[in-house]
């Protein structure tokens, strides 16, 4: 199989270059890929009908590119995840968003891309990859902020701004999960969230919308935040004259 890169993205080189080393060259030519793609795409062309994008400048296309795709007979994946020079090496964190299941040669690619075979996620539909990656992101920003100091640099606690800012970024996040839920017509079930949730990632029909239900169904416990808020500050210490 011959797998086409187009584009000059930086993580687009990193691919290839994991790609070369797992035995799966990527040829660099877009005299290769078909007259109706767009150059101004950044990804993978597969000549058996498939076009693997990894633009993540132009997320906000993915819908049109996903019907350009359907009307030259071509499925459009969308692959989203960690890009850092280190995949190079040891893999890539591969989000994928697809209507269909991936076809042979578009998973060998992926296989080769990820740290093992099937080591990579497919959240649902297009679309689905690029939410997951946006709410993984916000919370490990969330973990990072509120990381305990170490022993050499120890700080003062600002309790009440920390938690301002945690309150702010979940508002955030819980605003994005209505979004997505709207944008693919499904309702904010939160009475299975939590069971759909438990099964491991890779047995879910839609991960990302189980993702997005259970950030909405916390997103409930609103009135048990801002009740810790006014206890936490009805006890907090004057502030010195």
């Amino acid at each position: 199989m011959t797998y086409i890169a187009q584009g000059s993205a930086t993580q687009l080189h990193w691919l290839q270059q994991r790609l070369a080393r797992r035995g799966l060259p990527a040829l660099a030519d877009a005299g290769g890929a078909p007259p109706w793609l767009p150059a101004d795409w950044q990804g993978f062309y597969l000549p058996s009908g498939s076009w693997i994008n990894i633009d993540t400048d132009h997320q906000a296309a993915l819908q049109p590119r996903q019907r350009h795709c359907q009307d030259h007979g071509a499925q459009l994946l969308e692959l989203d995840g960690a890009w850092q020079a280190l995949g190079r090496d040891f893999g890539f964190m591969l989000l994928l968003g697809a209507e269909q299941t991936p076809s042979a040669a578009a998973a060998a690619l992926l296989d080769a891309l990820a740290p093992l075979p099937a080591a990579w996620l497919r959240c649902g539909p297009v679309g689905s990859a690029r939410y997951t990656r946006q709410v993984w992101e916000g919370l490990l920003f969330m973990l990072r902020q509120h990381a305990p100091p170490t022993p050499d640099t120890p700080i003062a606690l600002d309790w009440e701004n920390a938690l301002r800012r945690q309150w702010q970024l979940w508002e955030k996040l819980l605003q994005l999960s209505l979004r997505y839920l709207e944008r693919h017509g499904l309702d904010a079930d939160a009475a299975s969230a939590r069971q759909a949730f438990a099964e491991a990632p890779w047995r879910q029909h839609h991960y990302a919308a189980s993702l997005a239900r259970l950030i909405v169904a916390a997103g409930g416990c609103q009135q048990a935040w801002q009740q810790l808020w006014s206890t936490l500050a009805a006890h907090a210490p004057a502030a010195p004259n």
